[in-house]
């Protein structure tokens, strides 16, 4: 009998405590947890912007090398277009060349270089006797005559320019009018071309190539009589200064004919 009280009084003790520590359990207040939500949050985010940094710079770094590839690839199609268009325009040349100067063309060379002296006129091309060129063949251009080639090694052509001092070349006027005569090369961008008394030339008249020589096609465009000079007493021919018709000094390609 006393020991089923003794359980009896136990377990009233031990629900009692139960009681009690249920009463006053500790548990974090609202104040705390409102003040330290925040603070989560910021972490979240703050791991949210570190993922997304990291994800956009691998982005910017693939694009930049896409873009380096991109621009690698324009600059070369950009230099093949030029190289394209550099081609065309020479067939061009040498198609209107053949069509209006001479049938016999040997091919177009690039003027790689121009001689610097004020006294001379000659020209570097980059064909020479590998491509058939040959001393005393031709040069012209669409627009008139260049000169004549005159030294020629295996990949390279010196070309003398009718303005050189070493340079002539049998002229005539354009169209009906005839006379022939012989220009020079008068440094260091004229000619100085003869005439006999009677040829009745003036300012303005093109001159063109005649069979004088027989070095050059007859007919190819030479230049325009810039200025007649006064005949003395004594003289037997009429002199006129000649304008070119072709400034050597900025042409990039010619075209060099077989001869005649």
């Amino acid at each position: 009998m006393k020991e089923r009280r003794r359980l009896l009084l136990l377990f009233a003790g031990l629900l009692l405590l139960s009681v009690v520590l249920l009463r006053f359990q500790v548990q974090a207040p609202t104040a705390f947890r409102a003040s330290t939500a925040p603070v989560t949050r910021v972490g979240v985010v703050a791991a949210d912007n570190l993922r997304r940094a990291y994800t956009t710079l691998l982005e910017e770094r693939r694009l930049s090398a896409d873009l380096r590839r991109l621009q690698v690839q324009n600059d070369e199609l950009r230099q093949r277009n030029e190289l394209l268009t550099r081609e065309v325009s020479r067939l061009r040349q040498l198609q209107k060349i053949t069509a209006t100067q001479a049938p016999n063309a040997l091919g177009v060379a690039q003027v790689i270089a121009v001689d610097p002296s004020a006294l001379l006129a000659r020209l570097t091309l980059n064909k020479g006797e590998r491509d058939g060129v040959r001393v005393r063949m031709p040069v012209t251009v669409p627009g008139g005559l260049v000169g004549q080639v005159t030294g020629v090694s295996a990949g390279q052509a010196t070309v003398v320019a009718l303005v050189d001092p070493e340079s002539s070349v049998g002229v005539t006027l354009q169209g009906s009018k005839g006379g022939r005569g012989l220009a020079h090369g008068m440094p260091p961008d004229r000619l100085r071309a003869e005439f006999s008394r009677g040829v009745p030339v003036k300012a303005g008249d093109v001159l063109v190539t005649s069979s004088i020589g027989g070095l050059y096609p007859v007919g190819i465009r030479v230049g325009t009589v810039e200025k007649v000079l006064p005949l003395g007493p004594n003289d037997v021919n009429r002199s006129v200064i000649v304008k070119p018709a072709v400034d050597v000094g900025v042409i990039e390609d010619v075209t060099i004919l077989e001869g005649v």
